[in-house]
């Protein structure tokens, strides 16, 4: 999916993407992971930039 997300951004003219995913190391509740974990946004090539509160980093991949 987040490379499906990915791909439909470049397509559409977008410079980047932005998710705030949760970090699986410190909260392994699977409720909340509809928006994905940071492992697989890292995996993708997305960048951490800031945790805006434990757990939940702000992650950038620049197209």
């Amino acid at each position: 999916l987040v490379e499906g997300g990915i791909d439909f951004a470049r397509r559409n003219g977008a410079r980047l993407v932005e998710a705030c995913p949760i970090d699986l190391s410190r909260d392994s509740r699977s409720i909340g992971l509809f928006v994905g974990s940071s492992g697989v946004f890292e995996k993708a090539g997305f960048e951490r930039l800031v945790e805006r509160k434990a757990g939940r980093p702000l992650m950038r991949l620049m197209l």
